[in-house]
């Protein structure tokens, strides 16, 4: 399971459905299908939601951007200043987002999973850090 660090106008933006696509400088090992947990970053600093990976692009930033700039809820500027001396783009196609009923507080993970730090892109969850993702309600938002 893919945990992802993402800036809050970005995750507002993906539970409003204007964002389904995530945009990072590096493939991080998630397949089709594959949950990805949605983490806001300061100052929100919690869980909000989880989506399934829809599919993985890969391209150079130019073409990525051609492809996908309607889906980003990112401008123009900012992506370019983002992908800046970078050969390689990549955007992770969203879907079936499930926003939690109650997010997971900065506080309740570091409680649970010692020494737990918010990666600044993206890690991986152990299976026991899975189980608590999966145990939390949620609700499905149409995108």
């Amino acid at each position: 399971m893919l945990f992802l660090s993402i800036h809050p106008e970005y995750v507002q933006a993906i539970l409003e459905g204007r964002k389904t696509v995530e945009l990072r400088k590096r493939r991080p090992r998630a397949e089709v299908g594959s949950t990805v947990v949605i983490y806001a970053t300061t100052p929100q600093c919690e869980v909000v939601a989880t989506a399934i990976v829809a599919r993985v692009q890969i391209d150079e930033p130019a073409e990525l951007w051609r492809l996908v700039r309607d889906t980003t809820a990112v401008s123009k500027k900012a992506y370019d200043e983002y992908f800046a001396g970078t050969d390689t783009a990549v955007g992770i196609h969203l879907s079936q987002i499930r926003r939690f009923d109650v997010p997971i507080p900065l506080g309740d993970l570091r409680e649970r999973w010692r020494g737990f730090h918010p990666p600044q892109q993206f890690r991986y969850l152990s299976d026991q850090q899975q189980e608590l993702i999966s145990l939390r309600g949620s609700t499905e938002i149409s995108t």
